[in-house]
């Protein structure tokens, strides 16, 4: 079934990329038509009306026409932004946080492979960077949210090699394996990672529970150090490489260290 020659769409830009002398490629987000490639003609001119509707990270309402067989490569033809994210911008540290999502919304979708959940999950990260929530629970409950909508979130319940509940004491994580294991099945995986019972109680917190339920956790700086070195194994496991956004993310947090927070209250 061919592509109607115009669709009406919300979006988030995810990437763009200069093309020839005026135009830019864009990687957009839809609700409805999954992560799309359009081109934005005379965009880069001063005088182009679409501009600031286009820019990285905004969200906006587009009009995207095909050619005359309803195929190929969209081209943009107008664009209202909803919502720019202009505070997130301004922040540093919160747009080395955004830019992180948006490289991982990228890479999970595939091109037109629709996913409401995941395309509403990616926007209330963007609204939750622009608020004083703790911003890297917004990173551990979209890595989470996202693993689970394209099948690959972990196993948490029960050791995922001989299915028996996973008692307190002695937990492990294996990309591997696919979950979390025993101490007796712990030998069978060189990856596993050791994962203690705060850490696992939080993760399978965040995974069963909104972005705004997740955000009432506090979580004290040795494990928010816990739970992204166990979510960066995982998910560099999962793509089979590291994201290009990951080292600046680092670089910006270094840069800025996070003060202790309040004690935990995980779940």
């Amino acid at each position: 079934m061919t592509k109607p020659r115009t669709i009406n769409t919300e979006a988030i830009v995810l990437r763009a990329a200069e093309l020839g002398e005026a135009d830019r490629l864009l990687t957009l987000l839809t609700p409805a038509h999954g992560k799309l490639h359009a081109t934005a003609r005379g965009v880069r001119k001063t005088t182009s009306k679409l501009g600031g509707h286009l820019d990285l990270l905004t969200r906006s309402a587009l009009t995207l026409s095909y050619g005359n067989q309803g195929t190929g490569l969209a081209t943009v033809t107008g664009a209202e932004a909803l919502d720019s994210f202009m505070s997130l911008k301004a922040d540093l540290r919160a747009l080395s946080k955004a830019l992180y999502l948006g490289e991982l919304a990228d890479t999970f979708h595939p091109l037109e492979a629709p996913n409401p959940p995941a395309y509403t999950s990616f926007l209330e990260a963007l609204q939750a960077l622009e608020s004083p929530a703790d911003h890297d629970l917004v990173l551990r409950s979209f890595e989470l949210r996202l693993l689970d909508l394209c099948g690959f979130l972990p196993q948490l319940a029960r050791c995922v090699q001989c299915e028996e509940p996973v008692l307190p004491g002695g937990h492990f994580l294996s990309p591997a394996a696919g979950g979390v294991l025993c101490p007796a099945c712990k030998p069978s995986y060189g990856d596993a990672l050791p994962i203690s019972v705060d850490a696992l109680k939080v993760v399978r917190y965040l995974a069963a529970n909104s972005l705004s339920s997740s955000l009432l956790v506090n979580v004290r700086l040795p494990l928010h150090r816990e739970l992204a070195a166990l979510m960066s194994s995982l998910l560099r496991y999962t793509l089979e490489r590291e994201l290009r956004s990951t080292a600046f993310l680092r670089a910006i947090a270094q840069q800025w260290p996070k003060a202790e927070d309040v004690p935990s209250r995980t779940a």
